[in-house]
């Protein structure tokens, strides 16, 4: 964890053998260190209402760019439930599977599912010395229920993205003998659901 020494270690290596083979793997190593770069943590579910947030870890950097589309969830539950009446004789859990919407959006360009942008914003973080990591929490603008494709983007550095389930109600479930208890409650207050 001695980056400055490590980063100048690699600049040596690359001087003294440019034209070997090893470069690219030493300009790349350099770069991990050296370069603008973040990515967002894990999270749940945020409650609606409440202004969604999110952790993010970087370094090097002092401004992040995001932005924030709304995920046609309607139009992905449609298609999983098209799909699986269609009743395949071999399940292709990819499309059966909507937690896997951010990949699929991504990396497999399913832009059908991406709809309008609802926010767009800059945030200024100061970064840790020494190419250290530093966490930041993102207040985002996202109140209304649904489902959001986050993308942050480290001002001259790399792109990460999330997805973002902003709900207003929660369900638990608590296993009873021989049977389940469910609950349906606001996600905010707790208060039971009517009906």
């Amino acid at each position: 964890r001695q980056y400055p020494k490590a980063a100048e270690t690699w600049r040596r290596l690359i001087a003294e053998f440019p034209a070997s083979g090893a470069g690219e793997h030493y300009r790349e190593r350099l770069s991990q260190i050296v370069d603008n770069w973040g990515q967002f943590e894990p999270t749940t579910t945020q409650p609606a209402g409440k202004g969604a947030t999110v952790d993010f870890r970087f370094r090097n950097g002092h401004i992040i760019e995001l932005k924030a589309h709304a995920i046609k969830v309607d139009d992905l539950l449609r298609d999983v439930k098209d799909y699986l009446k269609s009743n395949p004789g071999q399940l292709d859990r990819r499309k059966a599977n909507i937690g896997d919407i951010g990949y699929r959006l991504v990396r497999q360009s399913e832009e059908k599912y991406r709809g309008d942008k609802v926010a767009e914003w800059k945030m200024v973080v100061m970064p840790r010395a020494d190419h250290f990591d530093k966490r930041v929490t993102i207040a985002t603008p996202l109140q209304t229920p649904g489902a959001y494709l986050l993308e942050a983007t480290m001002k001259g550095g790399n792109t990460s993205y999330i997805v973002l389930w902003v709900a207003d109600t929660a369900i638990v479930r608590k296993p009873l003998e021989g049977k389940s208890y469910h609950y349906v409650a606001d996600a905010v207050t707790g208060a039971p659901v009517a009906k």
